[in-house]
């Protein structure tokens, strides 16, 4: 048990570091200014009680993903399909086309590194190996000219930006590793053309050729082909990934 003076002290504790976190909020002078557009968006993300399930300078939710850098990870096919068709537990919004835009140029104005990210990232910043570079380097040290045209499709188009290496991202996108145990080679032609909106996957933009298609399948089988050996190169790249602490921003959100 606490002697009543330790109880006291523990509180007087507690009480001057919330004053100074207070503090610390408050006297920072730095604020975005929106514009017209963004100001609509803004209006649209608490109507749609957004803030529920997601983030903003790691105030809000924790069931769907930050979404203070959004605007870097989503290009507008995708925002759209995500606000008229929904994915996993995140519902469908009956947005305009003007609504839409109203809400891309929130997230956009809002993304500034500058003011603060919506994530914390570990590791040395100047040393670290991340999972999409790792991925790169163990697939082209060992892929063919063929397989590598189809990663090459893969990586500059919009795919990269959901689909995440051996998993499911945080926005439900599946394992490519496994699409050729899913899907054949018919029904892969038909989503790397169509895409797959009841999942909310749109179609791919710009649209894909049909040798692209071809490489692109190619690459998916020889993923799945290769599948264990990768993921042990891939993984044994990030494995001397160092944490320096002192560098971390750990008061990014501001």
């Amino acid at each position: 048990m606490f002697k009543p003076s330790s109880k006291k002290i523990m509180l007087s504790v507690l009480v001057a570091c919330f004053v100074i976190q207070s503090g610390l909020v408050y006297s920072d002078d730095v604020d975005i200014v929106l514009s017209g557009e963004a100001v609509e968006g803004r209006k649209l993300f608490h109507d749609g009680a957004c803030q529920v399930c997601h983030q903003l300078w790691g105030q809000g939710g924790f069931l769907g993903p930050d979404l203070t850098n959004a605007a870097s990870r989503l290009d507008q096919t995708r925002l759209a399909s995500l606000l008229t068709v929904g994915s996993g537990q995140m519902p469908a919004f009956d947005y305009s086309e003007e609504q839409i835009r109203y809400m891309r140029a929130f997230l956009e104005e809002i993304d500034r590194p500058d003011i603060g990210r919506g994530q914390l990232r570990l590791g040395d910043p100047s040393m670290s190996v991340t999972p999409q570079a790792a991925f790169d380097t163990a697939v082209r040290g060992v892929a063919s000219a063929n397989v590598l045209e189809g990663f090459e499709a893969f990586a500059s188009g919009v795919c990269s930006a959901c689909h995440f290496p051996f998993q499911t991202s945080i926005v439900g996108a599946p394992d490519l590793s496994t699409a050729i145990e899913r899907l054949d080679e018919v029904a892969l032609h038909d989503v790397l053309m169509n895409g797959r909106p009841e999942r909310g996957m749109p179609p791919p933009a710009p649209a894909l050729s049909e040798t692209q298609r071809d490489r692109l399948i190619e690459y998916f089988a020889w993923l799945n082909e290769n599948r264990s050996g990768l993921m042990a190169e891939w993984e044994g790249l990030q494995e001397d990934r160092n944490v320096n602490w002192s560098r971390l921003d750990w008061w990014e959100f501001r």
